[in-house]
């Protein structure tokens, strides 16, 4: 769940700049060395044990994608809305495309071919929902211990959380994290995680805000800023991601790209 934005590894390859960031968690190493208060961080992994549960599950899945991109000067709006469905079960995880999802995909490509500036829905959001969006929503539990080895814990306070008493957990991810083959270009970086969870250690809501800057090729500067807001939801021995939203914004050279998107999940009963 946590990786360096593909804004640019994509920029590198297309001089194209798409950020996309993603929560985190705490350090180990960081969490073994902190002070006594920090039995917060102690209560959270155990809780993530608890909810390693691999119970099948369905998931009806709503995204909504705003956002435009382009030259300073042709900047393109996109909009987009995609109902899909994710079964996780023993024979791994499905994602499910219904027949009217597939009839629009399909009308929407044949309209382009006649107008390529067309609005489009499903065709404009199916590309942004891929691997790293859906796996933050079915397997949270191993996106949050993915992140306990690159963040540090930076102190635990008391808080609310929805009207009720909480915990909050802050977490910084310090520049050095960043994956080395980007490193050197970042000049100037802060990313902070705050993470809710309650009485038992279970995550309640996180939010991570990122921004950082710095140049490639000497001459072509870039910035980004973004923010990740997560609610999750218990379902007996699992954990899932009940709302996702993102807001994304980055620019360089004469490219600008800002993106707001939501994923609302909704468990399907039997």
């Amino acid at each position: 769940m946590c990786y360096f934005p593909r804004w640019l590894n994509i920029w590198l390859l297309g001089m194209v700049l798409v950020v996309t960031a993603v929560v985190a968690a705490p350090s180990i190493t960081a969490a073994q060395a902190a002070p006594a208060e920090a039995q917060g961080l102690q209560d959270l992994r155990s809780a993530l044990q608890r909810l390693r549960s691999h119970e099948p599950l369905v998931l009806d899945v709503q995204f909504k994608l705003f956002g435009r991109s382009g030259d300073d000067k042709d900047l393109q709006e996109r909009e987009g809305l995609l109902h899909l469905q994710l079964e996780d079960s023993p024979s791994g995880l499905r994602m499910h495309y219904s027949p009217a999802l597939i009839a629009q995909l399909r009308d929407e490509e044949l309209a382009k071919t006649i107008d390529e500036d067309v609005k489009n829905s499903a065709l404009n959001a199916i590309g942004p929902f891929d691997y790293w969006e859906w796996r933050e929503l079915v397997y949270p539990v191993d996106q949050l211990e993915l992140m306990l080895a690159r963040y540090r814990f930076v102190k635990e306070s008391s808080s609310e959380y929805e009207g009720r008493p909480a915990r909050l957990l802050r977490f910084s991810l310090p520049r050095e994290k960043i994956d080395k083959r980007y490193r050197k270009y970042v000049k100037k970086y802060r990313n902070r995680l705050d993470l809710w969870i309650d009485d038992q250690g279970v995550p309640l809501a996180s939010t991570m805000t990122e921004a950082g800057s710095g140049r490639v090729f000497i001459v072509v500067g870039f910035s980004f800023k973004n923010e990740v807001k997560m609610e999750y939801q218990r379902l007996g021995n699992r954990l899932i991601v009940s709302r996702r939203e993102v807001n994304d914004e980055s620019e360089g050279a004469t490219m600008q790209s800002e993106r707001h998107f939501i994923s609302l999940v909704t468990p399907k009963r039997d």
